[in-house]
């Protein structure tokens, strides 16, 4: 049987996510508390220039005090679905507006500690607007061949694990399909 939730205690409210102290009961009486991370749905984008390049994006995250290279990402702001998320990310940081937007599956990145789901997708047909980062973004997008991504992938070079599940995703639904 499910655990019931019986309270929840805010403990922290940050810019982006909060943190919560949810006391749960067992079937059997026993109560156990959990600090759970408060995040929102999410979405992540595989750009497709044509059949054998994308866009990926260089940006610089504070969390590691470093670049690293990403699909291009972004959370779903309130009132908006996955798919118009996955839209206006792809505007804001590489400056294309996707014709075609295939689904590849949702995903829980930590569900150990954070509520946060990742809506993954496949974007064609991109027309370029120009992009419109936000003002703490520090993005650099740049073109790469899937074979070249996949290379940093197996050399442990793209270390970002959205994204490798986004290129893992694409190349299994791709294999299956032929």
């Amino acid at each position: 049987m499910k655990p019931v939730k019986i309270s929840e205690e805010l403990l922290f409210k940050g810019l982006r996510f909060q943190v919560a102290r949810r006391s749960y009961a067992k079937s059997e009486g026993e109560v156990f508390r959990r600090d759970v991370v408060l995040f929102p749905e999410a979405v992540v984008v595989l750009p497709f220039i044509d059949d054998e390049r994308i866009i990926l994006i260089k940006q610089f995250r504070p969390s590691i005090e470093d670049y690293i290279v990403e699909a291009p990402a972004g959370v779903v702001d309130e009132g908006e679905t996955p798919e118009e998320a996955a839209k206006r990310e792809l505007e804001e940081e590489i400056g294309y507006i996707p014709g075609e937007l295939t689904p590849l599956g949702e995903f829980y990145p930590t569900p150990g500690y954070s509520t946060e789901k990742m809506h993954f997708y496949v974007a064609r047909s991109l027309r370029y607007v120009g992009a419109k980062p936000e003002k703490y973004e520090i993005i650099e997008p740049f073109t790469i061949t899937l074979k070249e991504a996949f290379s940093m992938v197996e050399s442990n070079a793209l270390k970002d694990m959205k994204t490798v599940l986004a290129l893992l995703l694409y190349s299994l639904r791709h294999s299956m399909e032929r």
